[in-house]
């Protein structure tokens, strides 16, 4: 397209056309041919120019944490037989993935002197993923203009990088859950030692089997080689419980909602660490243990939106059948209109309260600043058996963590008198 300039040689050459037809001035054409000629030619090179030239993205990370950088080349080659002109190549960006060194927001922009025939000519960049969730890096933009400045045109390029970025994940201290063994199964009883050799069952003898496992005495005794069993090597678990609904929660990149998402990742990931066998469960869906687990789990959270579910009890019912560690990371529930009184029967204190078949049930509720109904609901769950604790949006986790973890609660605490009739028994 033409710039201002070549505008103006193209007013100038039909004026200078018709000056000359007027006045009879035959130097006049020659001007307004000339100016024909320097615009027509300028479109021919921004063409040609840009018509050759290719572009290949190159990210360091299609998955990175928020707040973490992500480095991305930019491959121009030129495949001409002629030099390219000076470009100026913008890569357009989220608004939440801000390229360091470039003042304008939701892009990078370079600009690039001639790239050689048949050469290759990078630009880089490094921009920081500040929010959770699924972005596009790209496309690429490129813009070039004829020396005399009076033509340029802008190539599109439709070619995007996906980006995922997962919730930000807060180290926590490594030390073990307090008053919860580190394993369950099938009988916590005989679950006792950390190695997962201790003797289990007698069986009848298989071929493959270890002979220094045969039991003697039984063989003797049953006429027939039996072994040994010995118990299978156990693990850990954990059932990360998040409450994403809307009407818990606020919304918006400092809001509660995103606070929590950001807790579940934490636990996810620190509980991932330390070997649990891990249960996702949320508003909308429940996962299990898998060997790619946490790396699922955090997908997921990357993109979790906020939920219309009006209780949490559907969603508790698919953590039933748990064992071990119960971590839930809970909204605020919305009150009925009757004041803070509400709380201790509230639906979704009830489900709290019913939820049972856990070692050990851990509650981190996520409210705003000076939240009362926060602080009632972490003493209501304290008093029936839980480690409960409030934290804000602003509030490291790890804090919050320690204290929950450090001092074990009885369970089947006594419960006050005036939250009794709002409990599942």
């Amino acid at each position: 397209m033409l710039t201002q300039r070549g505008i103006l040689f193209v007013l100038t050459a039909v004026l200078t056309w018709l000056a000359g037809r007027t006045l009879g001035i035959a130097e006049l054409f020659a001007v307004s041919v000339a100016s024909l000629a320097i615009v027509l030619l300028g479109v021919i090179y921004v063409r040609v120019a840009t018509g050759s030239i290719s572009v290949r993205r190159d990210s360091s990370h299609a998955r990175v944490v928020a707040g973490s950088a992500v480095t991305a080349d930019l491959d121009l080659r030129n495949d001409s037989f002629l030099p390219s002109p000076t470009l100026l190549v913008t890569e357009s960006l989220p608004a939440t993935v801000l390229a360091d060194g470039h003042p304008v927001a939701g892009e990078a922009r370079f600009v690039m002197a001639g790239v050689a025939p048949g050469k290759i000519a990078r630009a880089s960049y490094v921009a920081t993923a500040t929010t959770r969730g699924k972005y596009q890096l790209g496309p690429v933009a490129l813009l070039v203009r004829d020396p005399f400045g009076v033509a340029e045109r802008r190539r599109d390029y439709q070619a995007t990088n996906e980006l995922l970025v997962y919730p930000r994940v807060e180290p926590l201290p490594s030390s073990p859950v307090r008053g919860l063994h580190m394993g369950t199964g099938s009988s916590d009883a005989r679950r006792v030692l950390a190695s997962g050799d201790e003797f289990f069952t007698i069986r009848e003898y298989v071929r493959g089997d270890d002979l220094r496992h045969v039991h003697w005495a039984s063989t003797a005794h049953r006429d027939t080689l039996m072994v040994r069993q010995m118990d299978q090597p156990w693990q850990a678990h954990a059932t990360v419980f998040l409450d994403s609904r809307a009407a818990a929660h606020s919304e918006g990149p400092t809001g509660t909602l995103e606070r929590a998402v950001s807790v579940a990742a934490s636990m996810v990931y620190h509980l991932d660490e330390a070997s649990y066998a891990l249960r996702l469960v949320t508003d909308d869906t429940a996962g299990r243990t898998s060997p790619d687990f946490a790396d699922s789990a955090m997908a997921y959270l990357a993109t979790l939106p906020a939920t219309s579910n009006p209780s949490l009890a559907p969603s508790l019912s698919a953590a039933r059948g748990g064992e071990g560690l119960f971590v839930g990371i809970l909204g605020v529930p919305p009150g009925t209109g009757t004041g803070d009184d509400d709380l201790g029967s509230h639906p979704d204190m009830r489900a709290l309260f019913g939820l049972r078949g856990f070692g050990q049930r851990i509650a981190i509720v996520v409210a705003e600043a000076g939240s009362a109904r926060a602080d009632r609901m972490v003493g209501l769950l304290s008093a029936a058996g839980w480690a409960a604790t409030a934290i804000t949006a602003g509030e490291p986790l790890a804090p919050a963590w320690a204290a929950v973890t450090g001092t074990p609660r009885r369970r089947g605490a006594q419960i006050p008198p005036a939250t009794a009739a709002g409990m599942v028994r």
